[in-house]
């Protein structure tokens, strides 16, 4: 059995034309390689190790999966991306994928940065995630991302230790206490 992008890093146009196409389809078992998590259950730094047995060997600081789409009402058509300890923020404009033979659009990719915090408030973390939609879909069969998440190297100061982003190595529970301790030390009003 083949599976594509298997040996190499799939592009933007492998990832929407075969795995999202067909994970919306619900055709092709190949796409089951990739599993799916959703990203309001989970906090970034949990999701190498949900995938560390994963039938694809993801490099280092990056992962891919399906995540389903979750709306913030039945009426709206803003997306859902709140976790426990934080958000993910879209940055920069939505990209075309576009199909290499027709060169015709066939997808979008979104940009999105994870922030510890609530929306007014949010500290910067080194997750970004590369949310991918396929286009020529109804609405109703459009029910999937494919998530291409990517660990960034931290960034250093001028004095050579690590730029202040938050925390990962704690349950969701505290990054969140934490947070709000460091707001309160700094004299800045809570939003709870």
């Amino acid at each position: 059995m083949r599976i594509v992008g298997m040996g190499f890093r799939p592009t933007d146009e492998e990832l929407v034309d075969f795995y999202l196409k067909h994970r919306l389809l619900g055709d092709d078992p190949r796409v089951r390689v990739m599993t799916d998590i959703d990203l309001c259950d989970v906090e970034p730094w949990e999701v190498p190790v949900m995938l560390a047995k994963s039938v694809i060997p993801f490099k280092d600081r990056e992962w891919c999966f399906f995540s389903p789409v979750k709306l913030m009402s039945s009426n709206s058509k803003r997306f859902n991306r709140r976790t426990k300890s934080g958000f993910w923020k879209p940055t920069g404009k939505d990209r075309d994928v576009r199909s290499r033979d027709t060169n015709t659009v066939i997808g979008t990719k979104k940009t999105l940065v994870f922030q510890c915090g609530r929306a007014s408030k949010g500290v910067n973390s080194n997750w970004v995630i590369h949310e991918y939609h396929a286009l020529n879909f109804l609405e109703s069969q459009n029910a999937f991302v494919l998530c291409r998440l990517i660990k960034k190297p931290e960034k250093k100061t001028e004095g050579g230790t690590a730029a202040l982003i938050c925390d990962e190595g704690e349950s969701s529970r505290s990054v969140v206490s934490d947070y709000e301790n460091q707001a309160i030390a700094e004299g800045v009003p809570s939003v709870s």
